[in-house]
This record gives C-alpha cells, sequence and structure tokens, in this order.
C-alpha cells in the first residue's frame, strides 16, 4: 500500500491543457531525457522543472494543431532513423544503452520523446519556412553588422560577402523562423485552456 501511495502522489497533474494533462513523472521524464541528449547531470531544480513544462505544454500544442491540420506526421522509420544517428553520436549501441541506464531511460521512452521532437521540427517545416523571405538589403545590413565584429576581434580582413552570404541567410532565416513560431506559440496559449496546479511551475 505504501508504494502504490507514493506512485500515485508522484504521479499527480502538473499542468492541463484543454483535457489533455502533464503529470509529475512525464515532467520528471523530459527533464531525463533533456539532460541525457544533452549529455548533462540530471537537474531538478525550478527552473529546470519549468522549462520541462514549458517544453511539454508546447509540443502538446504543436501536437493538437498538427492533427487538426492534418499535417503528416513523423513516421516510425523517421524516429528509427533519428534514433540511429543518436546511437552513432554516443559511440555505439553499447556506450548508448549504458547512458540510457543511467538516466532511468529505455529505448521506447526516448523514441516517444524523439517523435515529439520531430513533430515540432515538421511542424515548423510546413509552417513556417515556406513563408520567410529575405531580401538582399537584410543580406547586406548583416553583414556589415559581422564586419564590425569581426574587426573588433580578428587582425585580418573579413571573407567577402559572397563567401559567407549563405551562412547569413541561414541565421536570417533561423532568426525569422524562430519568431514566427514565437508568436505562434502566444497567440496559442491564449486560446488554450492552461493550468498549472503546481504553482510553482507557472
Amino acid at each position: 500500500m505504501a508504494l502504490q501511495l507514493q506512485a500515485e502522489l508522484l504521479d499527480r497533474l502538473a499542468v492541463t491543457v484543454g483535457q489533455q494533462v502533464i503529470t509529475e513523472l512525464q515532467l520528471d521524464e523530459e527533464i531525463r531525457v533533456t539532460d541525457f541528449l544533452n549529455r548533462k547531470p540530471i537537474v531538478r531544480d525550478a527552473a529546470a522543472r519549468r522549462a520541462a513544462a514549458d517544453r511539454l505544454v508546447q509540443q502538446l500544442l504543436i501536437k493538437r494543431e498538427m492533427d487538426m491540420s492534418r499535417y503528416p506526421l513523423p513516421t516510425e522509420g523517421d524516429v528509427n532513423k533519428f534514433l540511429t544517428e543518436l546511437i552513432q553520436q554516443f559511440g555505439g549501441e553499447e556506450a548508448f544503452a549504458e547512458s540510457l541506464r543511467s538516466y532511468d531511460l529505455t529505448v521506447d521512452t526516448l523514441k516517444a520523446h524523439l517523435a515529439l521532437q520531430l513533430t515540432t521540427l515538421r511542424f515548423i517545416e510546413y509552417r513556417f519556412q515556406p513563408v520567410v523571405d529575405i531580401s538582399n538589403s537584410e543580406i547586406e545590413n548583416a553583414y556589415q553588422r559581422d564586419i564590425q565584429n569581426w574587426s573588433a576581434t580578428h587582425s585580418s580582413p573579413p571573407p567577402p560577402l559572397k563567401e559567407v552570404r549563405a551562412d547569413i541567410v541561414k541565421a536570417l532565416n533561423s532568426q525569422r523562423v524562430d519568431y514566427a513560431l514565437n508568436q505562434w506559440l502566444e497567440e496559442a496559449r491564449k486560446k488554450a485552456d492552461i493550468r498549472y496546479l503546481d504553482k510553482g511551475l507557472e
């Protein structure tokens, strides 16, 4: 009975998003997966818990939008490919499995989180990438700012624009997409019925 009571307490509700719920166990799992992927020690302080709750709320909002708009979700093959690349980054299956155990994670748990990450990436790709348009003047202005920063830290002349143009476009594109995503999330949060039952997560 004591173990059952402990499990019920640990799995109490932390956040609700409409009819969907985020439990304390899901919150802790998100923290462990994030620290595992970043190869950092597990930190469960207030800031880490709030960040994990924010990510889980964001994932729920995006997943709901993907379902409603009928965007194509990642397939199991997509997730397995992501997993294979991750295993290689960890130095092979043995090292990967050992690291998983040290974070008290399973492959299935990790795959579920990877699927959500891919869902977010796919949402960004379908929803925001097509509308991003970088003008020549924006590229030139960014290049001039880069030149100023370069001159402050380098003695050699900066590379010509034609050599760094692609990198500048990529950086500006990323900034635009991040801004568009944050604006969408802000509006989505306003429309959603989000309730923090654990007040420390607000």
